[in-house]
């Protein structure tokens, strides 16, 4: 006997589906579709934040200060290359806690302004422009961290599933899966700091508001989409990093202008269509008007970041990329082994090595079959492929051609570099996805099948070429064979496997199988991203050693100024994280105070005029500046030097001190490490 009741029960579920997945009449997503999701999302973030839940690395240090297993280590191991976030970032974090959040930050004498860099908490009003830093004026540290570590990550996840289902209302489980694995994509994961994720979730809500205020008759959702676009572009606007901001508004603006044209079964003139657009161009101007407000009320501090020696103004010259760069921004298929060749053969570490899965753009192909069939059929045109096709081909140019330069400085595409143009290229990527899964969808609807198996096949076969081109990059850079050595059977079958889905992705996306795509490369972004950070309970707070509290019992009782002697970061990060003044920490623009102590010919101005770690070695005479690295500024330290008899207290050091002026005040056993605190004899 037949068992009808499992089809029955299919089709049940396929048809409440559909009912639930309908779109409204103006063909946006319903209220359900856009709420059920994000309210999920939500409901994961609350859970990560009130569990303390982050990914950072500050467990890089713990052998240093502890014996045996970190306990706040959940899984993964910390990631030393990520000392932007542990050394830099969350030191300076602890250290506005420990000075109850002021504006300027007093570590270094003369203070530093820290509302622009570093992306720290301030009682300062800029503060409400940044929505990942609120949990420090209500929650415990741990949480305040775990809030500024996943708000932006989840903001992309966010705008891309509200992009997603603008473009295809009826797919919510393909729009979940596409941006989670755009979340994890290998770039992120490597660079995770808001400054890089905010970038990403505003093009994606400008696309969105774009869309839906072409679309929807009724201006109340536009106008909330426009409040929180707004919002978001102070956020991404305030981080002021350009080279991630740059590459992502040439792909939303041409989105946009695409938007605009796409022609309607309803013809709207020109003029009515940019008139449906007030909301967006309210939220673009209510944005500018905050933001020149915040650039001048913190000037100075811009002018002393954009006048330094490194990084200062830098420019960007056009075509500097050639067959390497390419084939760093075809490398996702490597990205699994980062870990083992720290970057190499193509560049200098993980961070700088890492990359996008791009299968979008090998979409290009169906893109262009897309857009022929249209005009033969309809004869109109596809403004939206065209205009991405264009911004496609001017980040390539920037890579690829020279003898444009004037040009592209007045684009601002200079304000980037040939790595950081990766981030256009992952967000150009992800949306051709949904442009072709919207039109495939679209044909299928009207009948006219998935399209031609030629056209999928040449999809595929661009994208094995790339894959070719980078095992050819790398054999010209390093050696195949010696890339290969170090690696195990098992691991060159992982590797096979994710290409082979990466492929596959490809293929499915180019045939309308949206669903399957979105899985396949959903699989390939969190196998080849997920141990790039650790799940990590809050951070390592370096208050609670007891070392930090002896410095900070030395410093009330004889306030002064502190130098850490380092042959490890420890020193640095613990006066950091003490709150005390001294002269150890990451610097952005130069405090004129410090360095007229220290340098008051500026002779040596060359060497410290820069954005970089400020730390300090054993030495004899005046401070002499040098740098390993163009952002580290290592400082000599002499006990006995007029510089140290004038303006040093107190010197913390990993090493002991041989000099007749500094007396050891205190010895502390910190784990494996001895500290030791010398008071400075006058």
């Amino acid at each position: 006997m037949t068992n009808t009741l499992a089809p029955d029960v299919q089709r049940a579920f396929r048809d409440r589906y559909r009912r639930w997945t309908t779109p409204r009449p103006d063909g946006l997503p319903n209220r359900a579709v856009v709420g059920v999701p994000l309210g999920i999302l939500g409901a994961v973030l609350v859970a990560f934040v009130a569990l303390g839940l982050t990914g950072s690395s500050t467990g890089v240090v713990y052998d240093l200060i502890r014996q045996g297993q970190d306990p706040a280590l959940i899984a993964g191991e910390p990631e030393p290359i990520r000392s932007d976030e542990w050394f830099v970032q969350t030191s300076w974090v602890i250290s506005q806690v420990e000075q109850d959040l002021p504006a300027r930050n007093e570590t270094f004498p003369g203070g530093m302004d820290a509302t622009v860099q570093n992306d720290l908490p301030t009682t300062d009003w800029s503060t409400a422009l940044r929505p990942h830093l609120w949990g420090f004026f209500f929650l415990p540290l741990d949480q305040a961290m775990a809030l500024k570590w996943w708000l932006p990550g989840f903001a992309v996840i966010a705008a891309g599933y509200l992009l997603s289902v603008v473009l295809m209302p009826r797919r919510p489980v393909t729009a979940a899966a596409l941006t989670v694995g755009f979340f994890f994509a290998p770039f992120f994961q490597w660079w995770y700091l808001s400054t890089t994720l905010y970038p990403a979730a505003w093009a994606f809500l400008v696309m969105t508001t774009a869309v839906w205020c072409l679309r929807s008759p009724r201006r109340r959702g536009a106008w909330i989409l426009a409040a929180v676009t707004a919002w978001t572009t102070a956020a991404m606007a305030v981080g002021v990093y350009a080279p991630f901001i740059v590459p992502v508004v040439l792909v939303a603006a041409a989105f946009v202008v695409g938007a605009i044209l796409m022609p309607t079964d309803d013809p709207v003139p020109l003029r009515r269509r940019l008139s449906r657009l007030t909301p967006l161009l309210v939220a673009g101007a209510v944005a500018a008007v905050v933001m020149v407000v915040w650039l001048i009320t913190r000037w100075s501090t811009i002018q002393g970041f954009t006048s330094t020696v490194y990084p200062g103004e830098r420019l960007q010259k056009m075509g500097e990329g050639g067959w390497s760069e390419l084939a760093q921004l075809f490398g996702g298929f490597l990205s699994f082994d980062l870990g083992r060749t720290a970057g190499k053969p193509f560049a200098m570490n993980m961070s700088e090595a890492s990359t996008f899965f791009l299968p979008g753009l090998f979409l290009v192909v169906v893109m262009g079959w897309l857009a022929v069939d249209r005009w033969r059929t309809a004869r109109r045109a596809d403004p939206v492929s065209i205009a991405l096709v264009v911004a496609g081909a001017v980040m390539l140019a920037f890579l690829l051609v020279p003898g444009w330069d004037a040009i592209a400085h007045l684009l601002l595409l200079d304000r980037t570099t040939s790595p950081r143009m990766r981030i256009g290229f992952g967000v150009l990527s992800f949306v051709m996805v949904l442009v072709v899964g919207a039109a495939l969808d679209d044909r299928r609807r009207r009948g006219a099948g998935r399209g031609p198996w030629w056209v999928s096949l040449c999809a595929l076969a661009v994208a094995v070429a790339s894959i070719a081109m980078v095992l050819w990059r790398v054999h010209r850079t390093g050696g195949l064979t010696v890339y290969l050595s170090g690696i195990g059977p098992a691991e060159v079958g992982v590797g096979v496997v994710l290409a082979v889905l990466f492929l596959f992705s490809v293929v499915a996306f180019a045939r309308g199988g949206v669903t399957a795509g979105a899985i396949a490369l959903l699989v390939v972004s969190i196998v080849s991203s997920l141990g790039v950070n650790p799940l990590y309970r809050g951070v390592l707070d370096l208050r609670e050693t007891s070392t930090v509290q002896a410095v900070q019992q030395r410093d009330e009782q004889d306030p002064g100024t502190w130098v850490g002697i380092t042959s490890s970061s420890l020193p640095t990060m613990m006066l950091v994280e003490a709150g005390v003044t001294a002269l150890n920490g990451f610097q952005g623009a130069p405090s004129a105070e410090m360095w007229a102590q220290i340098d008051p010919t500026g002779a040596a101005e060359e060497e410290w005029n820069r954005l970089g770690m400020v730390s300090w070695v054993l030495g004899s005479g005046d401070p002499a500046p040098r740098n390993p690295y163009p952002d580290q500024v290592q400082m000599t330290f002499d006990a006995c030097a007029p510089f140290a008899q004038d303006h040093v207290t107190w010197v913390l050091s990993e090493v002991p001190i041989e000099s007749a002026c500094v007396a050891l005040s205190e010895t502390v056993q910190e784990g494996p490490t001895t500290m030791r605190i010398y008071e400075v004899q006058k």
